[in-house]
């Protein structure tokens, strides 16, 4: 179905008024505002949906307030809900819809109202019937939107493609009409351009100005349809603003951020202004920002300008405008749609993973069949459906950890600990959102994933662009831990990871630094998990701790009668919650001498852990820093107090970042409950070695305690 005369002056309103209007009251500084592209397959369902421009009309105004209602209530983040593949499915599916829609007109072939699969089947028939005068015009335009971005002469490029896809179309077509007089012959066939005028030229009013405005009939409003049209424009039109705002600031000259939530409310705003007067919604276009940057644009009157000579070209040249064949404009929608679901959309999916490509896969066949709700809807079920499996959890535990996301932020010496438990997919972002508002600026946050089952593209991709946010915005520092031990389906650094690892796996990075430190001082690896964790359950810390595998273990001796090994361990948080694994790095030191058995912990730090076993704290009234600073329990106090010489006081006073435990003369070691990086398991091996001298040295000389 093609678009009434009265709606082809839409696009020209809605650039007008991105232009004039939104530029006062957008956050955007270089953006160009106005129609996108994208829109064009569902606006033209729309008229087929609701019968009328009019009532389209009306429902851009509603999708509009929706926007505005969106960017004032600050829900900007909602969009971060709808998984990245889906939204790129979404993208794709718009661009089959709009190839699948133009390419017909484009080669001047009438076809009878069918759906977008049927349309798609349908263009070898109209390869086959074109008018070759007009695909003439067509394949041409198509070849020079192609060719442009190879073109190294710096006037072609400077000049965008579309220009120069007018410069030729319009010639072409004079030239036609004048050398052949509208006919031509052509295997014995006359082709004529007269005859078939309305697929030559839009049918533009021959009053422009008498037909510019036209307004909203609001009697559907009450209706399903209409409220499902108006939530498609409000969907595409959010996402692609969102998703446009974001890229342009990337390549801001100046490197200014934009107030996206003040940004969706602008383009709300104008989208109701537009509706209300014949025009189509007003979002901010990244083709149009992008040559607006590279051609030398740093402020809002770009963009002001923009709108300004779009109002002086209509009323001025509306005689020229009607010139331009529409075979040309197909091309450039043609081409458009082709990007948005070009090879290389499905290539770069599948480089993700073959989780994405499956996403996006589904959601593009589920929008071409249904529509763009139900296809967006389906997509996220479907991925949804595939975190599932992927997990590896019963669903009624998945679920749970779905709908109920766990985060843990703490304040750990000179940084921030934000645990992450259970499902850390599109789901928990919101939450995600919440928790990072609580770390202060030039701070560091660590996020630790080491406990999650699974965590999705989308949260990964989050993490990482709020971290560098974060560095670049306010000057603190991120990192992220515990993903070593996921198995994932690719390369990529956002594909989905999932717990438990693979047992054909190879060697993570970490794994590796690990297994060349410990070649490097003749220490020996191994990297395998090892279930047989029965001698771990002496020392008091695991007593309460189910304790599932070991691995990556680093063994050496520290003298001939003291042997050390590095673990990394997996154990559960607790008896009642066995889904809480915590995965820690410990140092474990074997003596040959009587220890006493102990445990001490700095209080501040780990008091807020859980519970050891219930002892009162050994009193160490001639030290007061060192009984205020640590918490020393054990069942024979007068040995633990002879046994902490005050050399070893001072000693733990100055390396006071450990836990340590002694049982069965085993001395247990660790830090924080997650892995460590090599170089802090460099740090814990050297505080081991220093540790064994004293204890060595109290044992060796016991009445040295006053």
């Amino acid at each position: 179905m093609d678009l009434p005369p009265k709606a082809l002056l839409a696009g020209i309103m809605a650039a007008m008024v991105g232009g004039i209007f939104t530029s006062f009251i957008r956050s955007g500084n270089v953006s160009i505002n106005g129609p996108s592209p994208a829109l064009i397959g569902i606006v033209v369902a729309g008229v087929a949906s609701l019968g009328s421009w009019e009532y389209v009309l009306a429902a851009f105004v509603c999708a509009g307030l929706l926007q505005t209602l969106f960017g004032l209530f600050k829900l900007g983040g909602l969009a971060d809900f709808i998984p990245s593949s889906v939204v790129q499915g979404m993208m794709a599916a718009i661009g089959v819809i709009i190839l699948a829609g133009q390419v017909h007109p484009g080669l001047g072939v009438e076809i009878a109202k069918m759906n977008d699969f049927d349309k798609l089947t349908a263009i070898p028939s109209s390869l086959a019937n074109m008018n070759p005068l007009i695909a003439v015009i067509f394949f041409n335009s198509i070849i020079i939107l192609a060719i442009h971005p190879y073109i190294n002469n710096n006037f072609i490029k400077y000049v965008p493609a579309p220009i120069w896809l007018l410069l030729f179309a319009v010639p072409l077509y004079i030239l036609f009409q004048y050398l052949t007089n509208g006919e031509v012959a052509i295997m014995g066939n006359v082709h004529s351009l007269s005859p078939h005028k309305d697929l030559i030229n839009f049918n533009l009013p021959d009053d422009i100005l008498s037909d510019f405005f036209v307004y909203p009939n609001f009697d559907l409003v009450g209706t399903v349809r209409f409220w499902m049209f108006v939530l498609s424009v409000f969907l595409v039109s959010t996402i692609e603003t969102l998703g446009s705002a974001k890229a342009i600031d990337k390549i801001d000259p100046l490197k200014r951020k934009t107030n996206l939530n003040k940004d969706v409310a602008a383009m709300g705003i104008s989208t109701m202004l537009s509706g209300a007067i014949g025009g189509l919604p007003v979002i901010a276009v990244i083709a149009r920002s992008s040559v607006n940057i590279n051609h030398g644009a740093k402020t809002r009157l770009s963009n002001l300008v923009h709108g300004v000579l779009i109002l002086l070209f209509v009323f001025l040249l509306s005689d020229y405008i009607k010139m331009v064949p529409k075979a040309a404009l197909m091309a450039i929608l043609v081409f458009t749609g082709y990007k948005l679901a070009s090879p290389k959309v499905f290539k770069d999916a599948t480089l993700k993973g073959y989780e994405q490509f499956l996403i996006l896969s589904v959601t593009l066949f589920a929008t071409l069949l249904t529509d763009l709700n139900k296809g967006i809807l389906i997509g996220i079920i479907f991925t949804i459906v595939i975190h599932l499996i992927r997990s590896h959890l019963p669903a009624r535990t998945f679920f749970k950890y779905l709908i109920f996301p766990r985060y843990e932020l703490a304040k750990i010496d000179d940084h921030y600990h934000l645990k992450v438990k259970g499902i850390a997919n599109f789901s928990s972002i919101l939450k995600m959102r919440k928790v990072l508002k609580g770390v202060p600026e030039n701070e560091q946050i660590i996020f630790d994933f080491s406990h999650a089952r699974l965590v999705d593209f989308s949260m990964l991709e989050f993490v990482e662009n709020w971290g560098k946010d974060h560095v670049a915005d306010r000057g603190g520092k991120f990192d992220i831990l515990g993903l070593d031990e996921h198995l994932t389906t690719s390369e990529h650094p956002f594909s989905i990871h999932t717990l438990p690892q693979a047992v054909t796996k190879p060697l993570s990075k970490r794994q590796k630094e690990l297994k060349a430190y410990s070649f490097n001082h003749h220490w020996n690896f191994d990297a395998k998990i090892d279930w047989k964790t029965d001698y771990l359950k002496n020392n008091t810390f695991f007593k309460t701790r189910p304790i599932e595998y070991v691995k990556n273990r680093i063994t050496g001796d520290y003298t001939d009668t003291v042997s050390w090994e590095l673990i990394d361990i997996t154990f559960d948080e607790g008896a009642l919650m066995a889904a809480e694994v915590h995965n820690t790095s410990m140092l474990r030191i074997c003596f040959d001498s009587n220890i006493p058995d102990f445990e001490l912990e700095k209080e501040q730090l780990f008091s807020r852990l859980l519970d050891f076993a219930v002892k009162e704290d050994v009193s160490f009234e001639e030290d007061t820093d060192f009984r205020h600073q640590f918490s020393v329990k054990g069942p024979d106090k007068i040995a633990i107090k002879t046994f902490f010489t005050k050399n070893l006081r001072q000693f733990i006073k100055d390396n006071d970042k450990y836990h340590i435990e002694s049982s069965n003369n085993v001395v247990l070691v660790f830090r924080y409950f997650r892995l460590m990086s090599t170089g802090e398991i460099e740090d814990l091996i050297s505080f081991g070695k220093n540790l064994r001298c004293e204890f060595q040295n109290c044992l060796a000389n016991p009445n040295l305690n006053p």
